[in-house]
């Protein structure tokens, strides 16, 4: 038995079987062996009359008949295919189209008739690479025929096909094209296709203002068409358009137009999308009551009109809400009705887009290994797919997770890849969030000119796109990197354009985060004036907020800035606040904090006997709570005060209980910071040998840590003892070892630390009777005490300078009477 015959009973079996597409699959492949074969050929007329195909296929059938093609096998089965498509029998569809391409034909017109069928089919089946091939090939043909109505609607698909794999240049070069055809057909239809196309693209890769002209010039056509509807649906873009550009009137101006115009339709799928539409506007404003009242009616309608993928944009949006409302319990529930639709409706793309918005929220609730699982789901699904723009979300999203889990170098390299996909993809807002990403990575790597250099990125896009709440993200992170390093001065400015933006951005928390920020700046350059101010619009804004957390800290913040200016009262007052807000929040951790700082102030009053007893109720709390960190810190606390009420035995004591807490926890930095305090009270005692032991054991700890800063510190203590043991060639030795290291950090902090070391060399210089290099050093001490505009450092340093002079004039002198 023949190919063909066989293909002819499988065909006739089908039938039997009620399986009608599959019968004329069947019927199509065998005619595609046998072209000549007149039984498969009828066999496959007969099966297409006998199925769902008739009422639509018989007249043009008849037609066919008429013009003599009804014994065409290319006609017929192209006739056929296109027919099956139709019907939404898309694989056997593509089965009979590729088999008449098999058979194939003499004219080019009835094989682009084909091509462009194909492409529909594997567009609806999911496979965009070869609906993407099919309809070049149409393309091809439409070209070679002169066809200029066929061209301009297949840039239009190819267009709308790039669109949704991300591949945002080669999408706006084909509507571009589709936009030129449509204008020289003088088909306004088209025309109108091409611009929203287009008005589409420009909003993806952040252009707004070409979006926003390309979708006002589709409202002005529908107009002149009188299409209410298409006119409701451009008004719709325009509000998304101006959503992105944070015009939130005009925004809402448009979507509530849109709603009219559906209500006047009476079209409850058009009303849905609008009420979409004007919750996202509301999100966008962060009035997040609003929008969830907004996608609740989406919902509604979409449960009234049936619509599961109505219903599934509804629940996207609620999830998004939710998420913003810190109802993360919630934004689950509802990305995963999302999900679950989007698995029930087999739209890989949407169930890749659930997938995302879910990874995101087990993020937030710190469940990382689900949350890779998720966006692994997403990047799977977007591959599949060949959608660019999806894969370098996804990546993204994994380089975040890694990030939150500290692995940091796996966290850089899917940023490393997604910044790859967006600038392939051009697209420019992608772009500006993908160096901030890649920056904070960087960042914890310590490769921190990497990081400046992604964090710089990240800002000048977002200020060529004129995305302030970019640019806003971009200043912060910036003031936030240099703070980190120290370099106060240089973080201000980034953190004053911060706030220049603030009264646009309507986000107290943010604003608020920052003033601290800027508080905590000016304290660490000893501009406590400023401080204050900043803490105090810190605190006005957590008012406002209602949040007593942010109040505390503020509180806390405030208080330590006060009591630097040496307004003790006022510092008092505010830690009593502190104290109070923290109970009533039965928050330990603040308490004790409280206490602490209350002590502290009663340090820097002089009343030493107040001082011990908060520390004695930050040791109490901490024994009660069983928290040994704590305890260890008030032992800290308590070693100091008796330090300096010179009840040295009492400060050995906690110092040294201290000490053996610190190693118990395996906290090695602190145990490192209790041998400086214990060596300290060594240094007091004037046992001098001992001291020089601890501060051993802590440059140990400290090179182990990799601590360049603390390194540099012990260093210096240790240069500060030999100078008390007199001997101070070797102390020269350590403070030039302290330079040595200083001159690896950055940071105000580091200088000042530059400047004092210098002093302590000219003091030893001093001592060893070598005037000129005193001078030298205390010349040094005073440039850098001016700089720094630190009064006290300014004192010291004169005095050095003076009192060397004094020392130096008269060997001068004998000298010059003995030259005489």
């Amino acid at each position: 038995m023949d190919d063909g015959q066989a293909y002819f009973r499988q065909g006739v079996a089908l039938q039997y079987l009620g399986r009608h597409a599959d019968a004329l699959a069947a019927f199509a492949s065998g005619l595609a062996q046998d072209p000549k074969s007149l039984q498969l050929l009828v066999g496959m007329v007969e099966a297409a009359m006998k199925s769902p195909l008739r009422d639509s296929l018989e007249p043009t059938y008849q037609q066919l008949q008429k013009m003599k093609l009804d014994k065409s096998p290319f006609v017929v089965v192209s006739v056929i295919g296109q027919e099956l498509l139709t019907h939404s029998f898309h694989g056997a569809s593509v089965v009979v189209l590729e088999a008449g391409l098999k058979i194939g034909t003499c004219s080019l017109k009835l094989r682009g008739s084909v091509f462009s069928a194909l492409s529909s089919a594997y567009w609806s089946l999911g496979n965009a690479e070869k609906s993407m091939a099919y309809m070049q090939q149409d393309l091809e043909v439409t070209k070679t025929l002169g066809d200029q109505s066929g061209e301009c609607r297949v840039h239009g698909n190819l267009g709308s096909a790039l669109f949704s794999k991300g591949n945002y240049r080669e999408a706006l070069a084909n509507h571009r094209h589709q936009l030129v055809l449509a204008m020289k057909l003088k088909d306004r239809e088209a025309a109108s296709d091409a611009l929203s196309s287009l008005g589409h693209v420009y909003t993806a890769i952040g252009d707004y203002p070409n979006a926003l002209a390309s979708h006002k010039q589709c409202v002005l056509l529908a107009r002149q068409t009188q299409s209410q509807l298409a006119e409701a649906r451009q008004l719709g873009n325009m509000g998304a358009v101006y959503t992105a550009l944070g015009d939130f009137l005009n925004a809402v101006q448009c979507h509530q137009q849109h709603l009219d115009i559906a209500k006047t339709l009476e079209s409850r799928h058009e009303e849905a999308r609008a009420y979409s539409n004007l919750g996202s506007a509301y999100h966008s404003q962060r009035d997040f009551d609003k929008a969830v009242s907004f996608h609740t009616r989406v919902l509604e309608a979409a449960r009234e009109l049936g619509n599961r993928a109505v219903e599934m944009r509804a629940y996207a949006g609620l999830g998004h809400a939710a998420r913003c409302m810190q109802d993360l319990d919630g934004a689950a529930r509802h990305h995963q009705q999302q999900l679950l639709i989007a698995q029930e409706l087999q739209d890989r793309a949407a169930q890749g887009r659930a997938s995302s918005n879910l990874g995101i929220i087990h993020q937030m609730k710190g469940e990382y290994e689900t949350a890779l699982k998720l966006h692994k789901a997403h990047l799977s699904l977007a591959q599949e797919l060949g959608d660019y723009a999806a894969m370098g979300r996804a990546y993204g999203n994994m380089g975040n997770a890694y990030q939150a889990l500290g692995i940091h170098d796996q966290a850089a390299r899917y940023h490393r890849q997604e910044l790859q996909i967006s600038l392939e993809v051009n697209d420019r807002p992608s772009q500006a969030s993908t160096h901030g990403n890649l920056a904070v990575a960087y960042q914890a790597l310590g490769a921190h000119d990497r990081a400046l250099q992604h964090y710089l990125h990240h800002l000048s896009i977002a200020r060529e796109l004129r995305d302030t709440p970019s640019e806003a993200r971009a200043l912060a992170n910036l003031g936030n990197f240099h703070s980190c390093r120290g370099e106060y001065a240089q973080a201000l400015p980034f953190y004053q354009q911060y706030l220049a933006l603030a009264p646009g951005l309507q986000d107290l928390e943010g604003e608020g985060k920052v003033c601290h920020n800027l508080g905590y700046a000016h304290y660490c350059l000893g501009q406590y004036r400023d401080a204050v101010r900043y803490y105090e619009q810190d605190l006005a804004l957590a008012k406002d907020l209602q949040d007593r957390l942010a109040q505390a800290k503020a509180f806390c913040n405030l208080g330590l800035a006060h009591k630097a200016l040496g307004e003790f009262s006022r510092a008092e007052e505010c830690q009593r606040f502190l104290l109070s807000l923290a109970q009533a929040a039965d928050n330990t951790q603040a308490v004790f904090r409280a206490f602490g700082n209350l002590g502290d102030v009663c340090v820097s009053r002089s009343d030493l006997p107040a001082a011990v007893r908060f520390y004695q109720q930050q040791l109490s709390l901490a024994q009660k709570v069983n928290d040994h960190k704590m305890e260890a810190d008030a032992y800290a606390a308590l070693g100091s005060v008796h330090r300096l009420l010179r009840q040295l035995d009492a400060a050995l004591s906690f110092h040294s209980q201290e000490l053996t807490l610190r190693k118990d926890l395996g906290d090695r930095q602190g145990e490192c910071r209790a041998l400086g305090r214990l060596a300290a009270v060594h240094m007091a005692l004037g046992d001098y040998s001992t001291t020089f032991q601890c501060y051993e054991a802590q440059l140990g700890l400290a090179q182990a840590l990799r601590d360049a800063r603390l390194e540099a510190q012990v260093h210096g203590n240790m240069g500060i003892t030999k100078m008390n043991m007199a001997v101070f060639e070797e102390a020269i030795g350590y403070f030039e070892q302290q330079l040595a290291m200083l001159q690896q950090l950055s940071g105000t902090e580091s200088v000042l630390d530059r400047g004092r070391a210098h002093g302590n060399l000219a003091d030893c210089y001093d001592a060893l009777g070598d005037c000129e290099e005193a001078v030298q050093n205390y010349e040094k001490y005073l440039t850098v005490a001016q700089s720094l505009n630190h009064v006290q450092d300014q004192e010291k340093a004169y005095r050095g300078l003076g009192n060397t002079h004094r020392s130096a004039q008269p060997v001068l002198f004998y000298a010059f009477l003995s030259g005489d």
